[in-house]
């Protein structure tokens, strides 16, 4: 099925569009779902009085094993699970794996971090924002196939990055969905606005990861 979109004119546009069109809606479940418990965890946690450093690490933590989560429901629905209630189900060990990479090439989470257990604010954000923003930025791009390489193939870092750089075109394509994402969640930040753009950006990622296994079929072929 998907084989047949891309070997098309515009093949990474058609997969995105074909993956859309087969699971938007679920797609949009998994997204207000994470989005709810997000909320609800904050809640719990600022209604609990812990110490402000506690509280930090709780939510870091946690809102990184969530993300994670959600990639995992995304890339099961994407990769063709039909069943909404199968896909929200996964392994943990893959998950929590996934949480510590992204957290490890997450510049301006883990100055964050510091910044309310060492400091008990955020001054060191703040002064460093204007060197975490571009190389949080280019990490996100170098690493947008992350969850890809870990989830659907077991792998890691060393992976998303031989994904990223099989092509200039596949390359560009991602670091344009990326650079979007980030300016529009600056432009237009919120949460309703997120839960399109979000999931959105997945589609296209996830079109950009199956044509970079394609066009390893392909040099695999040929050689």
């Amino acid at each position: 099925m998907i084989e047949d979109v891309a070997g098309r004119s515009s093949a990474w546009w058609a997969v995105a569009k074909e993956r859309a069109a087969a699971c938007w809606w679920q797609l949009l479940v998994v997204e207000l779902l994470h989005l709810v418990a997000l909320s609800v965890l904050s809640t719990v946690v600022s209604g609990a009085g812990a110490a402000r450093s506690a509280t930090a690490v709780l939510l870091f933590a946690v809102g990184a094993v969530l993300g994670a989560w959600r990639w995992s429901a995304r890339l099961r629905l994407l990769d063709g699970e039909g069943d909404l209630v199968r896909a929200l189900r996964t392994a943990g060990s893959p998950v929590l794996r996934l949480a510590l990479l992204t957290t490890a090439v997450n510049p301006y989470g883990l100055a964050w971090l510091a910044s309310t257990l060492f400091l008990d604010d955020d001054s060191l954000v703040r002064s460093l924002t204007p060197v975490l923003f571009p190389v949080g930025l280019c990490l996100a791009a170098v690493f947008a196939l992350l969850p890809m390489a870990v989830l659907l193939e077991g792998r890691g870092l060393g992976r998303s990055w031989r994904l990223l750089r099989g092509s200039r075109r596949s390359a560009l394509r991602i670091g344009l969905v990326v650079l979007g994402q980030a300016v529009l969640s600056v432009v237009l930040p919120g949460a309703m606005l997120s839960l399109l753009i979000d999931p959105a950006c997945a589609v296209l990622l996830f079109a950009s990861y199956r044509l970079s296994l394609d066009g390893e079929s392909r040099a695999g072929r040929a050689s």
